[in-house]
């Protein structure tokens, strides 16, 4: 019994460096193909993202502009050169009766009232020029510096306010609500920069019917609706 014990306890030392030589080459080869596969499979992610990537672009490339702008209640052309006969397709009523109504502030307000009083009965780009005029002299420095104070220059005196509405001695009472909402939904689109400024820089303006004396002292810019605007 002693001789087999001695004998299995001195190959033992034998065996164990078998396995620690032979598990020095296997090793590293496992840890090779490991990394290869890793790296691989990187590869692959990347190729896959690049193509989801591309595919993703060329969707968007062949969305079709109609869509959105319908969608958006837009025409597919620019304001800056819609004719008289295209002003009534600009921008649907009924686009802005499925609008939610925005939360009424004072600056609103005083733009929603300026449009009603003065421009509804102009189509939306005409009430859009209107509004451009009255943002664009609370830009100046020649001006009021907010909403309000622009529509409200001078109404302490009758005839003697930019805004006729406003001192030409009558009640003012709003009766439409429904066209009255529209421009409420406007104003706060055009106030949150939905629209740029299609009157070429206006601060004045008056209805095509009459011809005041100050308006040979200005540059004409635009005509819109029954409005032409001039700017000093």
């Amino acid at each position: 019994m002693k001789p087999l014990l001695f004998k299995k306890i001195k190959i033992l030392p034998i065996f164990f460096t078998y396995l620690l030589l032979t598990s020095h080459n296997v090793f590293p080869q496992n840890n090779a193909i490991t990394n290869k596969e890793s790296n691989l499979r990187f590869e692959q992610l990347i190729v896959s993202l690049r193509e989801t990537v591309e595919e993703g672009m060329m969707r968007l490339n062949k969305i079709d502009e109609r869509y959105l702008t319908k969608l958006s209640g837009l025409v597919d052309y620019d304001r800056a050169y819609l004719s008289i006969n295209s002003e009534k397709q600009f921008f649907s009523k009924g686009a802005l009766d499925s609008l939610r109504m925005p939360k009424m502030y004072r600056e609103l307000k005083c733009l929603s009232e300026a449009l009603y009083f003065e421009a509804r009965g102009e189509q939306i780009e005409g009430q859009i020029a209107v509004a451009d005029v009255i943002i664009n002299r609370k830009n100046s420095s020649r001006f009021p510096g907010t909403i309000c104070g622009v529509v409200s220059e001078g109404s302490h005196k009758r005839h003697a306010c930019q805004f006729s509405y406003n001192c030409d001695g009558k009640l003012e009472l709003i009766y439409d609500k429904k066209t009255y909402g529209r421009i409420v939904k406007l104003s706060s689109m055009i106030l949150n920069g939905a629209f740029s400024d299609i009157t070429n820089g206006a601060t004045f303006f008056h209805a095509s019917e009459v011809s005041p004396s100050w308006s040979k002292k200005f540059k004409k810019t635009r005509k819109i609706g029954r409005h032409i605007f001039y700017k000093n």
